[in-house]
């Protein structure tokens, strides 16, 4: 007896089964550990916009209230990437992490500030020269560290001349400074706006460092594949940020309801243009290290090469 034969309308129904999971699947799923702050507003426009599913990536955000935090989960192995700073990056590889980084977050830039050493309402303050001799509130062993002692550099200024007091967590740092516990600190934006909009004053800013601020690394311990979803990531990512650098202004609520954004500067804080994607130049990555290694954080260097996967230029 010959079988019977399916049916066209059962052979069509069988094709559209098998088919339903590649259709309904968003991609291989990519968990990356993000902070709160202005700069992953990329990752936040491509995510709620669709570009990293577009390019088969299905991108899980998972937001962190502290570096310590977002660290800890990182070593767990629970996370495939990150963003944070080339310091950061180069203390977690020296503790035994596989951390590749793939591209600049932010950059310095000469018409948009994103770092500065803020006086106390009342001080009397009004230019960089006031702060020696006098107490700056920082996150010790930190980004934050690293670039109060650059921005002192571009005023011959060495740690000598300042008291650094260490208080890690950012919105305790402000209301000291704002409370007059503290004469300066070093604060991010856009809690530097904030400041001044209580009377604090602004005397040294990040816009004429030249260097890269925060980066983006994916993690090769637990993920050794992670590798090939880099191009489209990055195609995603660049995207992105022609999105926010086309209409800036239209991303203004997304970053507001994503990240620790003080709805007290909402109107005066202006959502900042991205830099076309990079990696950190070389001089950015040592002299990182030569500030760990001068600060007994580090023993050895780590190569260039063995930190950055490049993928376009270097700035």
């Amino acid at each position: 007896m010959k079988p019977k034969c399916t049916n066209g309308l059962s052979f069509l129904l069988i094709l559209l089964i098998m088919a339903f999971p590649a259709i309904s699947s968003s991609g291989e799923k990519l968990g990356f550990g993000i902070l709160p702050v202005v700069d992953v507003l990329p990752l936040l426009v491509g995510q709620e916009k669709g570009l990293f599913e577009k390019e088969g990536i299905d991108l899980e955000l998972i937001s962190f209230q502290s570096a310590l935090e977002r660290d800890a989960a990182l070593q767990a192995g629970r996370l495939d990437g990150y963003f944070g700073d080339i310091l950061n990056t180069v203390l977690l590889v020296q503790s035994g992490e596989q951390l590749k980084i793939i591209a600049t977050a932010f950059h310095t830039h000469p018409q948009c500030r994103m770092f500065g050493i803020a006086v106390a309402p009342g001080s009397g303050i009004t230019d960089p020269a006031g702060i020696k001799g006098k107490d700056v509130a920082i996150s010790s062993a930190t980004v934050i560290e690293y670039l109060l002692d650059q921005l002192l550099a571009t005023r011959n200024m060495g740690t000598r001349d300042v008291t650094k007091v260490d208080i890690k967590k950012i919105p305790i740092r402000l209301q000291m400074l704002l409370s007059g516990q503290v004469t300066a600190a070093l604060l991010p934006e856009p809690l530097l706006t904030l400041a001044e909009t209580h009377g604090a004053s602004i005397v040294l800013d990040d816009r004429k460092l030249n260097t890269a601020l925060t980066v983006l690394a994916v993690n090769l311990k637990n993920r050794p594949a992670a590798t090939t979803l880099i191009p489209g990531f990055l195609k995603a990512y660049d995207a992105a940020v022609d999105l926010i650098n086309a209409n800036p202004s239209a991303f203004k609520e997304l970053l507001i309801t994503k990240t620790q954004f003080p709805l007290a500067v909402k109107d005066s804080y202006p959502v900042p243009v991205f830099p076309a994607r990079a990696v950190p130049a070389e001089a950015d990555v040592q002299a990182v290290q030569e500030w760990l290694l001068k600060n007994g954080l580090i023993k050895t260097r780590i190569p260039y090469a063995d930190m950055v996967i490049s993928g376009g230029k270097t700035l």
